[in-house]
């Protein structure tokens, strides 16, 4: 079985130590399928405080995309647990429960967010500072959600090599 490296997802030899795309060592051997969108999720979390290098958009993207299913899950077992004990003690509960829940998570996914976000910033060699444009309300959340779409530069630039697809 190869090894896929968790910085680029470049697949490699089992007696490899380094990545030959991004010359990174490896961490874990995969047993998940390349294009499961969890490998992407849990290499984030493993990363959460990993500010250097680069991101690519398809593992940001993954990421991005596990985060809001699973925030909607939590958002639809609320709506239907609260959908059945209108009115009553128990929705109250329900509703504190499932705030701190989301309050947990909300602080537990912040550095790799954060993390993974800077780093889709280094594949395009711009500064992680441009996040700062999502203090401005609604236009600069959107700049940066264009920033992310954008594609990376296609060599090696100040924050690490290009990571070929």
């Amino acid at each position: 079985m190869a090894k896929i490296c968790t910085y680029c997802g470049g697949e490699m030899n089992t007696n490899a130590k380094f990545c030959d795309h991004c010359g990174k060592p490896f961490e874990i051997d995969s047993n998940l399928p390349k294009s499961s969108i969890f490998v992407y999720y849990i290499d984030a979390i493993k990363h959460y405080v990993d500010f250097n290098g680069r991101c690519d958009r398809k593992h940001y993207w993954m990421f991005m995309l596990v985060n809001l299913l699973i925030v909607s899950g939590f958002m639809l077992i609320g709506l239907v647990l609260l959908s059945i004990t209108i009115e009553s003690i128990l929705s109250s509960i329900i509703m504190v429960l499932l705030l701190m829940i989301s309050i947990v998570y909300s602080g537990f996914i912040l550095f790799p967010i954060l993390s993974i976000s800077i780093r889709r910033l280094h594949d395009q060699d711009r500064s992680g500072l441009f996040l700062l444009f999502n203090l401005i309300p609604w236009i600069g959340n959107l700049a940066v959600v264009i920033l992310m779409a954008l594609p990376g530069t296609p060599y090696d630039n100040r924050y690490g090599p290009y990571i070929e697809k």
